[in-house]
């Protein structure tokens, strides 16, 4: 499919195909020398999200993507958050878990997330930029207003 491809266009938030209308009348049976140019290129919005060393274009009528990590680490932060309720302290958590301190205390917060932002993360409609990655340098605040203005900036 790749030889009907004339030119690939890449800018910012942007990406842009135009087809060669030679070779793609020739695939199609069809004579395509007089087709308007914009009949010929297909353009369309992106965002980027970035997952560790992974990045992915996301386009705007893509189907929702669940993010299974951000889904088990909230799931993990309720777990930890019940034990904590039942007394166990961080350093006990951490080391059932074989994680760190500071990992437990850094990824609970995950359990005072909105419901609505939870209902997203399990729909796969969460910002594209709220990833665990994100959350692990970011954090968010515990107002879930103010968690929810934030996410809307991602």
């Amino acid at each position: 499919m790749l030889h009907i491809i004339e030119r690939i266009d890449l800018g910012p938030g942007q990406l842009s195909i135009t087809f060669n209308s030679g070779r793609l009348g020739g695939l199609l049976e069809q004579c395509l020398e007089d087709a308007p140019q914009d009949h010929l290129t297909i353009t369309a919005p992106f965002q980027l999200r970035k997952r560790g060393v992974e990045t992915k274009l996301i386009f705007a009528d893509e189907p929702a993507e669940r993010d299974e990590t951000l889904i088990k680490n909230i799931a993990k932060a309720h777990v930890w958050y019940q034990q904590i309720k039942a007394g166990k302290t961080f350093s006990q958590i951490a080391k059932t878990a074989g994680t760190s301190n500071h990992r437990v205390q850094q990824m609970i917060e995950l359990a005072f997330l909105a419901p609505n932002v939870v209902n997203d993360v399990l729909d796969g409609k969460q910002p594209s930029g709220f990833t665990s990655n994100w959350f692990k340098h970011h954090g968010l605040p515990t107002n879930w207003r103010d968690q929810r203005e934030l996410l809307a900036t991602l």
